[in-house]
């Protein structure tokens, strides 16, 4: 099947011009695989979801895990996106999530993206990570009056089914405490999350998985995958390893044909992002922006943001359904324009870095995470529609366990097997469909 959008966007060879990328001192070697080699765990993906499972398993298991990355250190989503470390991950409806599983599965599921956002926190505490974190909680700000009513029932929601004290701010308190805008009614504030600078997370966590023995090679597109026995053989461009199991953790750059469980499953979509040059206090002032949560709105088409260290704005949207230079060059365009309706202080203030990637969504609603049924060396960890700092170093630790033979039991709502989308050669036309509605919905 081939892929879905404009072949730009699976360059790995072509590192993109961020802002993450610009402000790291210190960049890891690449270090592709060379020859025949052999390993317990092969991990394909050197994103979170990959590293947070070779350092599980090395750490906390002894397992000799060997990790594929097909472009350079943080190429993927993992160094890419708005650097969110919150709960989230699925487009399932807490409603609908409830019907289908009930009370009390939900609650695991809410448990799980509670304990990831922990997690993530406790790793950087463990192995050192420093990765500029701010804020304390996330908040989600409704774009129309009428979206008050949602985030009342999820602040409900979070009550019953996570524990979480979450609040409502009031359109004079989240001035008073946030910004000032006309896009901005009212808030929830939820008190489990922070921002952080996911490049160096990302590094933070090769690091770690390096030091307490993974093997890392980048450079190292998996080309080809046989059996061998009981083994699995994969193939790059300059080697190959032999595993006894592995562990797909490709996320939105999953190739279609890289296993036939996942084929069709999933769906990679845009996220664009920009950053300005650093604003002066003066300018943060005259936008009333007092916050360093990370802030996110009640559009379907969502709009996600947040003030750097250095003062720079991140701003960030869905959007883009072709992935070539052109598209790229008018969504810079429309979201250069979008800031300064945001936030019409800012209105033309100079934008520093632009760039996109691939999220990853799921027939399911929810992230996939398991083992596949009929060839049980193979486990899979992807599809956090967006959200996955937490969830996919929640996932990668979920995946060790499992490889080393624990009985950890997930959610129902993501140990379901993957659904395909009908007809998967349209999945990108479902996507147009999707967006049309969403706008006609977000105007409402």
């Amino acid at each position: 099947m081939p892929p879905l959008f404009h072949p730009a966007a699976y360059d790995s060879g072509r590192f993109p011009d961020s802002y993450w990328r610009s402000s790291v001192a210190e960049r890891p070697a690449d270090d592709p695989l060379e020859g025949d080699e052999s390993c317990d765990v092969a991990v394909i993906g050197g994103g979170y979801t990959g590293l947070s499972t070779a350092l599980h398993l090395a750490r906390d298991h002894g397992v000799d895990v060997r990790v594929l990355e097909a472009g350079s250190p943080g190429w993927g989503a993992s160094g890419r996106n708005g650097g969110f470390c919150c709960m989230g991950a699925s487009k399932l409806p807490a409603s609908r999530m409830l019907s289908l599983f009930g009370i009390e599965e939900t609650r695991r599921y809410f448990t799980m993206q509670r304990e990831a956002v922990e997690l993530v926190a406790d790793l950087a505490g463990a192995e050192e990570i420093d990765f500029d974190r701010q804020g304390d909680g996330v908040l989600e700000v409704a774009h129309r009056p009428s979206r008050m009513a949602e985030l009342e029932e999820d602040a409900r929601l979070d009550r019953e089914l996570a524990g979480l004290a979450s609040a409502i701010w009031t359109r004079e308190e989240l001035a008073e405490r946030g910004f000032v805008g006309p896009e901005a009614h009212g808030a929830l504030h939820q008190p489990a999350g922070f921002g952080l600078h996911p490049l160096k997370y990302h590094h933070g966590l090769l690091a770690a998985a390096r030091r307490h023995g993974a093997r890392i090679h980048h450079q190292s597109r998996v080309l080809g995958w046989e059996r061998e026995g009981g083994r699995h053989r994969l193939r790059t461009e300059r080697g190959a390893i032999s595993a006894r199991r592995v562990v797909i953790a490709t996320n939105g750059y999953t190739p279609d044909e890289l296993h036939p469980a996942l084929v069709g499953t999933f769906l990679p979509a845009f996220s664009n992002i920009l950053t300005t040059r650093p604003l002066t206090p003066d300018e943060r002032a005259a936008q009333g922006w007092v916050t360093e949560l990370p802030v996110f709105d009640t559009r379907r088409l969502l709009f996600y943001f947040r003030m750097l260290k250095d003062g720079r704005f991140l701003l960030g949207t869905r959007g883009d359904t072709h992935g070539g230079p052109a598209a790229a060059d008018r969504m810079k365009g429309w979201l250069h324009r979008r800031l300064g309706e945001m936030f019409p202080a800012w209105a033309g203030v100079e934008v520093s870095h632009f760039w996109t990637g691939l999220v990853c969504l799921s027939a399911n609603l929810t992230p996939l995470i398991g083992r596949v049924a009929d060839d049980p060396g193979v486990h899979y960890g992807l599809a956090y529609h967006g959200n996955g700092v937490a969830s996919a170093t929640w996932t990668g630790r979920a995946l060790a366990r499992m490889v080393a033979g624990e009985d950890d039991q997930l959610p129902a709502p993501v140990a379901r097997p993957p659904r395909r989308f009908p007809l998967p050669a349209l999945r990108a036309w479902y996507l147009r469909a999707a967006y049309l509605g969403y706008r006609v919905r977000d105007a409402l």
